[in-house]
């Protein structure tokens, strides 16, 4: 098991769209750059500790699910954030898709 910074700019990217924010809003909160964030979530940049972590607090979620993308719990349950942040893409791409109608 490896940090891979692509799947794991892709939960952040997820995560960020879940909880309504931009990217510029996201970046302001955390203090940073929209362009780092942004390359953060293309894979093209790894996140610092530090930054994961207050990632972590932000989004109240494991750093093993931001890094990667697993919950320490043992439960079987699947992981709720992460199909809240699907569900939301679906609801984007069909909102986008019905426009396009």
């Amino acid at each position: 098991m490896a940090y891979d910074i692509k799947q794991s700019g892709e939960r952040i990217r997820q995560l960020r769209i879940q909880s309504g924010y931009t990217q510029e809003k996201l970046a302001g909160v955390l203090n940073i750059d929209r362009s780092l964030l942004s390359h953060i979530e293309a894979g093209k940049r790894g996140c610092s500790v530090d930054l994961l972590i207050q990632l972590s607090g932000f989004f109240d979620v494991s750093l093993d699910l931001l890094v990667l993308g697993k919950q320490t719990t043992a439960s079987d349950n699947p992981d709720k954030t992460i199909l809240k942040s699907d569900i939301a893409e679906l609801v984007h791409r069909l909102e986008a898709f019905k426009e396009k109608l």
